[in-house]
């Protein structure tokens, strides 16, 4: 039972005393408690694997959350780290719940990745419980890392950001949604994302070929490739020529069509 529960329960019951009435108190008693109730749902975590964050030192992190913050003193980690457990947070929660395997993918990231040694995870673990409570803003976060990271170190994060996507499953197309204003904030170029993505999803070499392109075409240059195959290629146009050239028309049309479908989920148009 939350504490608005039991607090709306007890402004009820103190309100009913005062009218006097058995049927206010009952009644008071029970308006309280459910307006206590919604206040929790309201101020509540959204649902999470349940232990998500088990993988962070769970028997230190009781010792340093109840430090006193004066005690503290921000280690030079901690910007970065808070900057980047924001980024991190808001791609995995781009397709629902942060589950385990996304959590131990962000923790292999600062143990092998940026050597972050226990003082420094039980900082991440602490980052990412507040971002899971209160949702960052990406980009400002996004902007931060950009600061902050030279190239390179920004090219891994993009690429360890696209393993934490597809940790629980295929890529859906918020998370790639997420993951090109990322690209974006953190000034990564478009052929560079690309090949990012190749690492991870394929080149789809197969399907650029059946419009004509080769996979470092822009996005601008795929969709202008299907629209003037499609217009070319579809079947009004060629039902006049007989059954076998309309045929094969359509079936030249259903290529493109199924390739532009495969390079949309592949970039995330």
């Amino acid at each position: 039972m939350g504490a608005g529960t039991v607090l709306g329960g007890m402004l009820g019951l103190m309100g009913g005393l005062l009218v006097g009435s058995p049927w206010a108190i009952v009644l008071l008693l029970i308006v309280g408690g459910f307006a206590g109730r919604y206040y929790d749902s309201l101020n509540a975590m959204p649902p999470q694997d349940p232990e998500a964050l088990s993988d962070f030192s769970p028997t230190y992190a009781l010792a340093y959350d109840e430090a006193a913050p004066a005690e503290r003193e921000e280690e030079p980690y901690e910007q970065l780290a808070s900057d980047l457990c924001a980024v991190f947070v808001e791609v995995a929660h781009a397709d629902g719940d942060v589950r385990r395997d996304e959590v131990k993918v962000v923790r292999r990231y600062f143990q092998q990745t940026l050597g972050y040694g226990p003082e420094a995870l039980e900082v991440v673990r602490r980052h990412l419980k507040a971002f899971l409570a209160h949702p960052p803003d990406l980009d400002a976060a996004v902007s931060a890392c950009e600061a902050q990271l030279p190239a390179a170190e920004r090219h891994r994060l993009l690429d360890t950001l696209y393993e934490l996507a597809l940790a629980d499953g295929g890529m859906q197309r918020s998370e790639r949604e997420v993951l090109r204003r990322v690209a974006e904030g953190l000034g990564i170029s478009e052929a560079d994302e690309h090949a990012i993505i190749a690492l991870h999803l394929g080149a789809g070499d197969e399907h650029y070929a059946a419009l004509g392109l080769t996979p470092d075409a822009t996005d601008i240059e795929v969709k202008r490739a299907f629209r003037q195959l499609a217009a070319e290629l579809h079947p009004d146009k060629s039902a006049h020529l007989g059954r076998q050239a309309a045929e094969q028309a359509a079936r030249r049309f259903q290529q493109v069509r199924d390739a532009y479908e495969e390079i949309r989920r592949l970039r995330g148009l």
